[in-house]
């Protein structure tokens, strides 16, 4: 009986390996702009009924915290507008386009900027206070 134990047990990690992790990049999934971290660097995320992966400087509990985005890095729909001033007077913001169905991490100016700090903590750049968005 104790070895019937113990043969189970030892079975159990490979029984929960085989079940899976959660989604894979490029996987189906049914929840538009759902978010899941793949990895601490890289975060899935449901676009057009598949997931799609993207660089995420640090992902956790399901989020992605896009502070550190670099210029040029490829964002999704739902980071679109999101930015973190990289320096004062200087933004890297996600811009989405429908023409293309894709977004860019772009550097710009964005006078508001005060280094280390996110759009939405200053309170979104909106016209007249900023040229970021």
């Amino acid at each position: 009986m104790k070895s019937v134990v113990i043969s189970l047990l030892l079975m159990l990690p490979v029984s929960l390996a085989a079940c899976g992790s959660g989604p894979a990049e490029g996987g189906s999934c049914t929840t538009p702009d759902a978010l899941q971290c793949a990895s601490p660097t890289r975060v899935l995320v449901c676009e057009g009924g598949r997931w799609n992966g993207y660089a995420c400087p640090s992902c956790a509990g399901g989020k992605c915290d896009w502070k550190g985005a670099a210029n040029g890095d490829s964002c999704p729909k739902v980071a679109d507008t999101y930015g973190t001033c990289i320096l004062d007077g200087r933004v890297v913001a996600c811009y989405w386009s429908a023409i293309v169905d894709a977004g860019l991490f772009v550097e710009s100016a964005c006078p508001a900027c005060m280094a280390g700090k996110s759009i939405e903590e200053l309170g979104r750049c909106t016209t007249g206070r900023c040229s970021c968005q």
